[in-house]
């Protein structure tokens, strides 16, 4: 849609014997409001009056005037070239020879074939020019004075005979901009035309074949009443522009506004539904702990009656006639058999004063002791000695008559626990209930399950189960009641280990999402660990196909025998892109998980502080945003405090990845991990280590950058994250094209059919 300004510009007409057409309206392409769109109009009307064929911009090719000089050529259909030479920026450790070549082949940001970006500086461009090749050169007026000349003397036998020059910024005049002394200087010489609003703008024409209607716009220089006339009537045009991306702009901003205060009030709604729901929960606790603690003091008044009857009924024994008698017997019995309480009595006994004159001499006390050493530890027993230090079986008893179930075995089901391998969990144990249509049941082994966490899984994911579940905490020697056909969906070693030990080994799905023996240093953990992954008479489903490839290559012989692999999904209602407030900063993410070792906290605070002092992240540009669990108070360099984000509720976690532009989040294991692709799924640009297989995930999206997990190598990666960000136009197309999948009832039905069929 273009300006709607009055009817009298939608046909040609003559102004100061200049043809202006509806040109003048056109709607330039959307960018933040500058002094140069004052001047868009009369860009188009002087690509259409010039028709160039070659048009040179010296500045941004983001800028407005390239922008405009694009657009007019793309509508007027003309057989032009652009060229924008914009200075390289030289990135640490990278030579700028190798950033110049490489933009020196880029098409601009916008995709048009016609325009290409010189990432090099102005002179080396030049000798990329024949004389008399460029129509059209834009000299930007940012630079100093000198430049500013230097750049027109370098230029001018690149200029055609038919070449106009524009300078900006002739009508500017403050401590950092001369180019007003040079307009005037070159105006005194050559023909011209000057605009005085939008801080200036010189038109300047170098050659003796100009086309008719430029020569006629330098003819009003002389006319001052008809160079009054072009100048208002631009103006007017160029201010219509302007205000209309102001508005625009501001329009843009109050948009953003709401939305973040709209979702700044649902994390609110959503927090305080949390904290009534755990006050509830904490009330229902403390309901139950009194009936608890209720019990136990009846539990303890009876123990407590029982043992004084015990009493009572020991002190009558042992004051009887026949257990006086039969003291003799048992003193003999207790040390020949060398019990300790004997044993103690007589050492005692022993190690009284000196016998009295006259009665028999007892033995002495070093011959008993080298017959009953003292301080020799009772021994413990072999089995329950590492029975104690072995997980607890899953204690169940039979319930012969029990329809099938199926069973989820994991740790924990409460709200520090749902991400990533958790919900995956819960997703695959309703679906696979589903399909099989048998009852589910969750069964927790360290804390109290909490049902509504269960469904609010389910909701996340987008995973419909109108089915019961019953939950179940086995912690404590509670008893799980097991029937003989029974299925158990476990979900790390450990819980496998304890299911081996209670039901049949086909009758338990191990759920594999981690190479879970990288978890320990070399002993019997890992030891054990790699015993239950090498059980060939377990099933598998393997978190990833990269993970059971690694796996299989690396000889675990039960992922080897039976094992399915899926890709997880990252559904498009947590996980999408959504328009953001204009900041004025970009947002950083780093994945910080110190008690996590695989997740590389301290190395990943290495590469972000040398990005920061090598300004590939800087201050000025980025706020920086640490996100996890147990995470210290740390100052970046220059006395920075990231804004920390710990233990966060579901939805505020999607709300914040989803407003990130760059991402670090590392992995030592040669799964891909979650935070990645929540990331990546959410429209950012994200840095991750390689390890093993794990070079590359452009099979998911081109959005994930992968690197050598060193701190040059990181700070590189990220640098590159940094321009892919920026670059917004193959940011979005990297976005659209990428094949992380979005529904878990996809994702997880090669798993339901091998496990149904």
């Amino acid at each position: 849609m273009d300006i709607n300004l009055p009817a009298r510009t939608r046909h040609e007409f003559a102004l100061g014997g200049i043809d202006i057409g509806p040109e003048v309206d056109w709607t330039p392409e959307p960018q933040a409001p500058t002094a140069w769109h004052e001047h868009v109009p009369f860009a188009f009307w002087l690509v259409k009056a010039l028709r160039p064929r070659s048009i040179v911009e010296l500045g941004p090719a983001s800028g407005v005037a390239y922008a405009a000089f694009c657009l007019a050529v793309e509508r007027l259909g003309l057989a032009a070239r652009c060229f924008a030479v914009e200075r390289a920026a030289e990135l640490p450790g990278r030579p700028r020879e190798t950033v110049t070549r490489i933009g020196s082949v880029r098409q601009d940001g916008r995709g048009r074939a016609f325009s290409t970006l010189l990432r090099m500086r102005p002179e080396e461009a030049r000798t990329h020019f024949d004389a008399g090749e460029v129509d059209l050169l834009h000299i930007d007026g940012t630079q100093d004075s000198e430049a500013v000349a230097g750049a027109f003397q370098l230029w001018r036998e690149a200029v055609s005979d038919r070449g106009v020059v524009l300078f900006h910024d002739t009508n500017l005049r403050d401590r950092r901009n001369g180019v007003w002394r040079i307009w005037r200087e070159l105006q005194a010489a050559h023909p011209h035309f000057e605009f005085l609003h939008g801080h200036g703008l010189g038109v300047l024409g170098l050659g003796r074949n100009l086309p008719e209607p430029v020569a006629a716009l330098f003819a009003t220089g002389s006319q001052p009443e008809e160079a009054f006339a072009i100048r208002r009537f631009f103006a007017a045009r160029g201010e219509a522009v302007r205000d209309r991306f102001l508005v625009r702009t501001l329009e843009a901003r109050l948009a953003g506004a709401e939305e973040t205060a709209f979702a700044d009030r649902d994390a609110a709604v959503a927090e305080r539904d949390e904290a009534r729901a755990r006050a509830q929960q904490a009330v229902a606790e403390r309901d139950r702990l009194a009936a608890e603690c209720a019990a136990a003091r009846a539990e303890r008044d009876a123990t407590l009656a029982d043992a004084q009857h015990a009493r009572a009924l020991r002190e009558a024994m042992i004051h009887s006639t026949s257990w006086r008698i039969t003291r003799p017997m048992r003193v003999a019995v207790g040390l020949a058999r060398r019990e300790p309480s004997y044993v103690a009595q007589v050492k005692r006994v022993l190690g009284r004063g000196a016998p009295t004159p006259g009665a028999l001499q007892a033995p002495a006390v070093p011959l008993l002791e080298a017959l009953l050493p003292s301080g020799t530890p009772v021994a413990s027993d072999a089995h329950a000695y590492v029975s104690a230090r072995l997980p607890a079986p899953l204690a169940t008893f039979p319930e012969t008559d029990a329809p099938r179930r199926l069973t989820l075995v994991t740790d924990s089901i409460n709200a520090g626990h749902l991400f990533g391998g958790v919900g995956t969990a819960v997703g695959l144990a309703a679906l696979l209930a589903r399909r099989l249509d048998v009852p589910l049941r969750v069964v927790t082994r360290i804390e109290p399950p909490e049902p509504r966490n269960f469904g609010t899984v389910l909701n996340a994911h987008g995973i419909r189960y109108d089915g019961n579940v019953e939950f179940l905490h086995s912690g404590h020697g509670r008893n799980v009641p097991m029937g003989p056909e029974d299925l158990l969906l476990t979900t790390s070693w450990w819980s496998t280990w304890a299911a081996l030990r209670a039901v049949r080994p086909d009758r338990i799905l191990y759920l594999l999402q981690e190479d879970e023996r990288m978890f320990y240093p070399a002993g019997d953990e890992q030891l054990r660990c790699r015993e239950v992954m090498d059980d060939t008479r377990v099933r598998f489903i393997i978190n990833t196909a990269a993970l059971r490839d690694y796996l299989v290559a690396d000889g675990v012989r039960g992922v080897a025998a039976d094992s399915i692999a899926f890709e997880p999904a990252f559904p498009e209602g947590i996980y999408h892109r959504e328009a953001q407030p204009i900041r004025d900063k970009r947002r950083f993410f780093f994945y910080a998980r110190p008690n996590n070792d695989r997740n590389l906290f301290l190395r990943g605070v290495e590469a972000v502080a040398a990005a920061i002092e090598q300004g590939v992240l800087p201050a000025q540009d980025w706020t920086y945003h640490f996100v996890g669990k147990d995470i210290p108070r740390i100052l970046l360099p220059g006395g920075i405090q990231p804004e920390m984000s710990q233990n966060l509720p579901w939805a505020s976690y999607a709300a914040l990845i989803r407003s990130i532009d760059v991402g670090l989040s590392l992995m030592f294991t040669p799964h891909p991990s979650y935070p990645p692709l929540d990331l990546a799924a959410s429209g950012a640009v994200v840095v991750t280590n390689r390890f093993g297989p794990k070079v590359s995930l452009d099979h998911y999206c081109r959005n994930i950058l992968c690197a050598e997990p060193s701190v040059e190598a990181l700070v590189a990666a990220l640098g590159d994250a940094a321009a892919l960000a920026q670059d917004e136009p193959r940011r979005e197309a990297n976005y659209r094209e990428a094949r992380i999948g979005r529904d878990w009832e996809a994702a997880f039905a090669p798993v339901l059919d091998h496990i149904a069929g």
